[in-house]
């Protein structure tokens, strides 16, 4: 227990100058401290992992899906998807030249962010001799002003990959073929106070960097860490165009990435795509060219792996932000 308590100490994550301590959370230096006691322990990605970014309750619609899709002598029509493909051409834009125009797009015009995200993502679970696949899952979440929200989950139909199945109403519903899995309210006061990232961004890009290092504590120093605090990031909060700059500058300075050229994204759009490749992974994020927005993020494997039947070029997961 001496041991624990000298670290705790030595984290500091409540100093003696800090704000009186009343029964509110750490703000985000002091979890930054604290969560940076176990990062040691913190298990790395590797492509050998289950990849559960889809939640427990999307396998009762991932049946469900399958047996409205496929008749009683067929297999379940989910597959899973084909990597994009980026091009090179002479309308490339360096990703530090998209920075600048955030930037100068962000001093014109800084707004702010907006709590919460409307965003559709796919992940590959792996299981020893087995293929295993989810479908497309789109999550809307809104908070107002009295601090109450809203989320659905709404799941795909595999057959028709690629748009949009929640139509960002008052209020939100689903539209195409779209499957329910989740739909919750939530009274005023609480303004997401139990997510990760629940203080507002804060101002300039080192900032936002510890911000991020709160809940991935390497990210301050880590390239893929810093990848996967962006991902997570962008689930809680629509950045504006302040935010956009300030992301965009980390994403240009320490994340890492090279460029991989032009690429229609699954939702239609064109955006400017970046890799960073680590042993077995490369991780893509795509960009709008013109205002520096985070369109979409999507894991490859870059070897063969029989036990879980990868191969290279096998998509992982992706993640499509759309707004």
């Amino acid at each position: 227990m001496t041991d624990e308590l000298d670290l705790l100490r030595g984290a500091d994550p409540v100093p003696a100058d800090a704000e009186r301590w009343r029964d509110r959370p750490l703000d985000f230096e002091g979890e930054r401290r604290l969560r940076q006691l176990v990062s040691g322990a913190r298990r790395r990605r590797t492509v050998r992992r289950v990849v559960m970014g889809v939640a427990t309750a999307t396998a009762g619609a991932v049946v469900a899906i399958a047996l409205t899709v496929s008749g009683p002598a067929s297999s379940p029509a989910v597959a899973a998807p084909v990597a994009l493909r980026p091009h090179t051409s002479a309308a490339d834009v360096s990703l530090a030249d998209i920075a600048r125009r955030a930037r100068a797009a962000a001093a014109a015009e800084p707004g702010k962010s907006v709590r919460g995200s409307h965003v559709q993502d796919w992940s590959l679970g792996l299981e020893s001799g087995k293929d295993a696949v989810t479908v497309p899952q789109e999550t809307l979440t809104r908070w107002n002003a009295d601090g109450s929200g809203s989320l659905l989950v709404v799941a795909t139909d595999p057959r028709h990959p690629g748009r949009p199945v929640i139509d960002d109403g008052d209020p939100p519903r689903t539209v195409h073929d779209g499957k329910v899995v989740r739909r919750e309210s939530y009274p005023p006061g609480i303004d997401g106070a139990n997510q990760s990232y629940f203080e507002p961004p804060p101002a300039g890009a080192a900032a936002l960097r510890d911000y991020l290092a709160v809940w991935h504590p390497d990210a301050d120093r880590d390239p893929g860490e810093l990848l996967g605090a962006v991902q997570d990031f962008l689930r809680v909060w629509t950045p504006g165009p302040r935010e956009i700059a300030n992301l965009a500058t980390l994403l240009s300075r320490d994340a890492g990435l090279r460029p991989a050229g032009r690429v229609t994204d699954r939702m239609g759009r064109e955006g400017q795509a970046f890799v960073r490749t680590t042993a077995g992974l490369q991780q893509m994020v795509v960009l709008d060219p013109d205002d520096g927005r985070v369109l979409d993020m999507e894991e490859t494997g870059t070897r063969d792996d029989p036990e879980y039947r990868l191969k290279a070029g096998d998509v992982l997961s992706y993640t499509a932000w759309l707004s």
